[in-house]
């Protein structure tokens, strides 16, 4: 049996979730007539994956300077690589994964690794 790298690859752009739990996190709680904005609950993974990165950065590393900065880049860094395997086409403006998607992706990671920041100054 050969493997499928292309397959494989491309899954990587899911975190390698199963079927029913993706089928889960399409589910979209509020979008538009033409699908160009929506939140979904990929949004929420965001938010959350925002959250744990950024509590697992501070915990590691406690130089707190260009936290914001670095966490963007990760986030691009993800968004980037999802655009590479074909999974995210910015350039189109409805449906899934579009430009507006990462922009809103982008604002639920970020506002997660905010959240996180504030609560761990107040530790």
């Amino acid at each position: 049996m050969a493997i499928d790298w292309n397959k494989i690859i491309y899954n990587s752009g899911d975190i390698f979730l199963p079927t029913n739990i993706k089928k889960i996190l399409d589910y979209d709680i509020y979008t538009t007539k033409n699908h160009s904005f929506y939140i979904s609950g990929w949004s929420i993974l965001h938010f959350v994956v925002g959250m744990v990165i950024g509590f697992i950065y501070l915990y590691l590393d406690k130089d707190k300077l260009f936290y914001f900065y670095k966490m963007l880049i990760i986030h691009t860094m993800w968004e980037l690589w999802q655009m590479l395997i074909g999974m995210s086409k910015p350039w189109e403006l409805t449906g899934n994964s579009n430009l507006i998607d990462t922009f809103v992706d982008t604002l639920c990671f970020m506002s997660g690794a905010y959240i996180v920041y504030k609560i761990y100054n107040k530790i």
